[in-house]
């Protein structure tokens, strides 16, 4: 939510949520991304970019993989995310269901439970902390499920100018899919 209040002929913006975004906005399954409050241009625009680093092509059920959702855009002020993790099969009764945990390592990740039931990993205050102007990273372990189907990342991360308003940001979004190791 913003407020934006003027005094004066002066405009102050409050972002009323900068320690987490709002579940559900990782452009996935339907949903919004970070662009439904970060307003002013258009969604993977002017060459940045958000990936996940550490996924293997194949998963083992059960295991600790570490994962890091990394974004690259230029003139970073500050910056967030949020990623999940859902099953992908389409003929599956657990289809855009949480598959597996997403678990913080740290203090810049933490974890929110949708109103649909579905598990985001996403940044706190601490996380807006960027640590370059032109790229910053987040970190975290995904333990793979116990289900034998294929799961997608949705992620959203956004490149804030510092302006403390949500205008003029940059929001970026990927998706990645894994697949149960055959064993």
């Amino acid at each position: 939510m913003v407020v934006a209040t003027a005094i004066a002929g002066a405009t102050t913006t409050d972002i009323s949520n900068p320690d987490k975004p709002p579940p559900g906005h990782t452009g996935g399954f339907g949903e919004p991304s970070c662009i439904s409050c970060h307003l002013g241009n258009d969604v993977n625009a002017f060459g940045g970019s958000v990936t996940i680093k550490g996924l293997p092509d194949r998963f083992i059920r059960g295991k600790h993989y570490p994962i890091t959702v990394v974004l690259k855009a230029e003139e970073t002020e500050v910056a967030g995310f949020q990623i999940t993790a859902r099953y992908n099969a389409a003929n599956d009764d657990q289809y855009g269901k949480s598959a597996g945990e997403i678990r913080s390592i740290n203090s810049r990740v933490t974890n929110t439970i949708g109103d649909n039931g579905v598990s985001y990993g996403h940044h706190t205050t601490q996380g807006l902390v960027t640590s370059s102007r032109d790229s910053t990273s987040w970190s975290m372990d995904w333990i793979a499920p116990s289900k034998r189907t294929s799961v997608v990342f949705h992620v959203s991360a956004n490149s804030g100018n510092g302006d403390n308003s949500p205008l003029s940001d940059l929001v970026y979004t990927s998706n990645e899919v894994t697949h149960p190791s055959p064993r």
